[in-house]
């Protein structure tokens, strides 16, 4: 019977515990290589939640208007082409602007660009700002509508001349004697108790009404 080399079992036996050594250290380092990419993944999840919930803190303040003032205060000039043709007010689209004409005893209609650089327009419309900023100001809720309005008995809303859709609105300006000196924005529109309409242009003129600025910083006064 061969004997058994005692050398040879003990370097088997050593080569064994060494390969047995090698496949615990790669098992590591992959569980450490797993763990590090869970670790990037949960750093990388909690970087957008932040950023999306940074992003709605400082938008929450913002004004989201595309224009000047409040979307749901502006109007269209086929509304306001019905008005001046003394169309029923059941015929208007802006729910607004149809409960204010029954309901107030005035309401304004200011026709403006957002893009105008006129040396007449600026003033006027630092006139409206205030306008929106008198204690008097709330919101209104008609069908579901909700609009400004900027006293108990008073609401301005706006047409912008820019919007493809108002491009004949000076179309529907009255600019004869005791009306509007010209229709050049800012041009304005007084309805009083829903009948009686008053154009005021953008300046002064001999046999015309006061220029809009005027008139809104009458409206103005009486509020502050």
């Amino acid at each position: 019977m061969a004997r058994i080399n005692k050398n040879e079992v003990k370097k088997a036996e050593k080569k064994a515990s060494v390969d047995n050594l090698g496949i615990k250290e790669e098992s590591e380092k992959g569980e450490l290589f797993f763990k590090i990419v869970l670790i990037i993944m949960a750093v990388a999840l909690v970087s957008v939640v932040l950023y999306f919930v940074i992003d709605a803190i400082i938008s929450s303040g913002q004004n989201e208007d595309e224009f000047r003032y409040k979307n749901s205060n502006y109007v269209t000039v086929a509304d306001i082409t019905k008005i001046s043709n003394r169309e029923n007010f059941e015929n208007l689209t802006h729910e607004g602007l149809k409960y204010t004409l029954d309901n107030y005893a005035y309401v304004y209609v200011l026709f403006y660009s957002e893009n105008d650089t006129s040396a007449w327009q600026p003033d006027t419309l630092d006139i409206v700002d205030e306008l929106f900023n008198v204690s008097s100001v709330k919101q209104v809720t008609f069908n579901d509508f909700e609009f400004t309005v900027i006293a108990e008995d008073t609401a301005i809303f706006f047409v912008n001349v820019d919007d493809p859709a108002n491009e004949t609105w000076a179309d529907i300006v009255d600019v004869s004697d005791g009306q509007a000196s010209r229709a050049t924005i800012p041009v304005l529109l007084e309805v009083f108790n829903g009948e009686d309409l008053s154009w005021f242009g953008p300046y002064a003129s001999a046999g015309k009404n006061k220029p809009a600025s005027e008139k809104l910083e009458e409206v103005l006064n009486t509020l502050k």
